[in-house]
């Protein structure tokens, strides 16, 4: 008896070749050595280090973060908009993208006396809807604007006698449990509900002056003149002193735009006219200032960690790249194979001559190894760039092991270990063709998938794939929204012809499926905040059915709701009395069991924003795809919900209305006298009025809320 039914299988290569990636989404690994290159945190990318000298910091003057956040007296809101704080003269600005600078904004104030007016304008932060304003003082105050409206909600400032020196508030970072507000009179920072509550002060952080809190829920505080930066950890109350920018930089979202050193602010990506151009603390704008030369090394080396492709005597195939490079830059490979693990220092110590060089490759381009077959393989990277920028390696694909046509050729071909090579690099050629023809039809899949289908006008195979589905998509919607479509039509199809079906339906051609996150993570850096709880979506969807308030006998409520039956209810013709053309209907039969019941039950109204229903193009896609979703009975009523609310003509509780204040009054030859207007007295304070816990509807109630301008319906 043998032992050869025991043994393993011998390793044999595979039908196919096998692909390796390093950077990307999967990162780079541990590398044996790296000098002047590292590992950018917010792309994954290997670029080149700065030089000596130009190194961003954490305790920047301008308040950055070493490019980390914004200026204290810049901010951007979640629709993205660009706000600033002048500080010379105290106006609240927001970047106008049409005309590429800064505006100010309506009835904000600037520097002078009264509520809105700043005295030393310092810090700025916004959240959903509110903007709040640090006024340095004195007297020290945070004031607190609606961020559509501009009404000033409130002015906080710490209880009297809560602090020994007259509190100065000069920054102040916004999160989801508190607001914190920088003191630096007090040494500390100001902790503030949401609400404005005085919540107390975090002693012994020093004279900060700038804030700043990242997705893990630290909160930095910047002294001026210290090399270091306190991160105090908010739930655990722990304290950190980190060295730089690159150690945090994964924990903070990435800035849509570059943020000098000198605080100068680059909003060329949203105005490609201001090339060169950048503003400052005041919004106003100036010349971008020079980098230092050079910014970065002219080159740079990084080797990898021991790749493993599990094949003994591998012989690896090629190599693809993707880079970012410039006219004047470039990245070199270099290649090591062996059949046994070495150690890291023995690599380190390996010669220039054991290197194996590969073509030079550019992005998107490849190289085949000129390496000998070996399991392992130590890649080595040389990035050569002008100084003044730097090249980027965003990733690297290697393919083995190489399979070649010569396993079809006679074996005269492969006879010596030269000719085998001579003849498969040869046959490499033909291969590649080989292989991107069976690339094709592997991925033939992709065509029928909702996701990678082609979408374009010149190959639009999504519509194809929905005309099997019995789907007609409409060529002017974004693909985005077509693909949802098709994406959903199996789910949408089970409850097609339902209220639940057309409200699906509708909610996806809205974009409304699901709601996009008000923060963006690094794509490599850690995610320790929970994601937020989605909100409810609308209705969209009133069946006329439950508008019914028949006044039954013995069991119905007098009262505005209810209604009187009567014949004229149904719109049947009576000769000499409601007969009308083209309303009233022929109708000889009687049920009065079934009438009550009948009336309304066919149709139903579809609430949507007006911005939706103002082009008759977008009107006749939005009812094709009604038709195809409504029940077949049902008749639709589309009705364009304005950004107004007055009860009892447009207003809808639950459809296109919410619950907001009373307007904060009239003001000359600013105002209009109308619906929209109330003329405001004294406001003598109080607890706010909320209908079913401290206020009921009466003359007299009504009135005094109305005096004191309280927030009711």
């Amino acid at each position: 008896m043998t032992a050869a039914p025991f043994l393993a299988p011998p390793a044999r290569p595979p039908h196919d070749p096998l692909w390796m990636q390093l950077g990307g989404t999967t990162g780079w690994p541990h590398s044996v050595s790296a000098s002047a290159i590292e590992v950018e945190p917010d792309g994954c990318a290997l670029v080149l280090s700065r030089s000596a000298g130009t190194e961003r910091t954490l305790s920047e003057a301008s308040g950055s973060l070493g490019g980390l956040v914004l200026p204290r007296n810049y901010a951007v809101d979640y629709e993205g908009a660009v706000w600033v704080l002048s500080r010379t003269s105290g106006l609240l600005k927001r970047f106008d993208v049409c005309n590429c600078c800064f505006v100010a904004a309506p009835c904000t104030g600037g520097i002078g006396d009264g509520a809105r007016q700043l005295v030393q304008p310092a810090g700025i932060a916004i959240d959903d809807t509110t903007i709040f304003v640090c006024d340095a003082g004195p007297p020290g105050r945070v004031l607190l604007f609606d961020r559509r409206s501009f009404a000033l909600r409130a002015i906080w400032a710490p209880p009297p006698g809560s602090t020994a020196n007259p509190w100065s508030p000069r920054a102040i970072a916004v999160d989801g449990a508190a607001v914190y507000v920088a003191d630096p009179n007090n040494g500390g920072v100001h902790r503030f509900a949401r609400w404005g509550g005085w919540l107390g002060l975090i002693a012994g952080l020093g004279a900060v002056e700038t804030l700043a809190i990242n997705a893990c829920g630290q909160l930095f505080a910047v002294v001026p003149g210290q090399p270091t930066v306190t991160a105090l950890t908010l739930k655990t109350g722990g304290l950190s002193h980190p060295a730089g920018p690159e150690e945090v930089r994964p924990s903070f979202a990435a800035l849509p735009f570059p943020v000098s050193a000198h605080g100068i602010v680059d909003l060329s990506a949203a105005c490609p006219s201001l090339t060169g151009t950048g503003f400052d603390e005041d919004g106003s704008a100036v010349a971008l200032p020079p980098l230092p030369d050079p910014a970065f090394a002219s080159t740079g080396t990084w080797v990898s960690a021991r790749l493993d492709s599990g094949i003994d005597h591998c012989v690896w195939h090629r190599l693809c790249v993707d880079a970012e490079l410039s006219a004047h830059q470039t990245v070199r490979f270099d290649a090591y194979t062996a059949d046994v693990p070495l150690p890291d220092d023995a690599i380190s110590l390996l010669p220039s001559s054991a290197w194996s060089p590969l073509p030079s490759a550019r992005g998107g381009e490849d190289s085949l190894f000129m390496t000998p077959p070996g399991r392992f393989m130590w890649l080595r990277v040389t990035l050569d760039g002008d100084g003044r920028q730097s090249p980027r390696l965003c990733g690297v694909f290697i393919e083995y092991p190489r399979i070649s046509l010569r396993r079809y050729l006679p074996a005269a071909f492969g006879s010596d270990p030269q000719s085998a090579d001579f003849t498969d690099r040869l046959l490499a050629i033909f291969d590649r063709g080989f292989r991107d023809i069976e690339t094709r039809i592997d991925d033939r899949a992709m065509l029928f998938d909702a996701d990678s289908a082609p979408a374009n006008s010149g190959q639009d195979v999504l519509s194809w794939i929905a005309s099997w589905l019995g789907i007609a998509l409409e060529r002017g919607w974004p693909e985005p929204k077509r693909r949802a479509i098709v994406k959903s039509a199996g789910k949408l199809f089970a409850c097609r012809g339902t209220v639940k079906g057309l409200r699906d339906t509708l909610l996806l051609w809205l974009g409304w499926d699901h709601m996009p996150k008000t923060q963006r993570l690094p794509a490599c850096g850690p995610r320790c905040r929970p994601p937020a709880r989605m909100p409810v979506l609308p209705t969209l969807i009133l069946e006329h059915w439950k508008l019914r308030r028949w006044l039954w006998l013995g069991k119905g409520r007098l009262g505005s709701d209810a209604t009187l039956w009567g014949e004229s209810l149904l719109g049947r013709s009576q000769l000499g009395t409601t007969a009308r053309a083209g309303v009233t209907r022929l109708d000889t039969t009687r049920n009065p069991l079934a009438d009550p019941f009948n009336q309304a039950a066919n149709r139903f109204s579809i609430f949507l924003p007006a911005k939706f229903l103002s082009q008759a193009q977008m009107v006749s896609q939005l009812n094709r795809l009604i038709d195809e979703h409504r029940p077949a009975d049902a008749l639709p009523i589309l009705v364009p919900v304005h950004a107004r609310m007055r009860i009892g003509i447009q207003a809808c509780i639950g459809f296109d209305s919410v619950i907001g204040c009373w307007p904060s009054g009239v003001t000359l030859d600013q105002a209009r006298l109308g619906r929209g207007t109330v003329i405001s007295g004294e406001n003598t304070g109080g607890v706010t009025a909320r209908i079913g816990r401290t206020a009921r509807l009466q003359p007299s109630r009504f009135q005094s809320a109305t005096r004191n301008r309280e927030c009711l319906v």
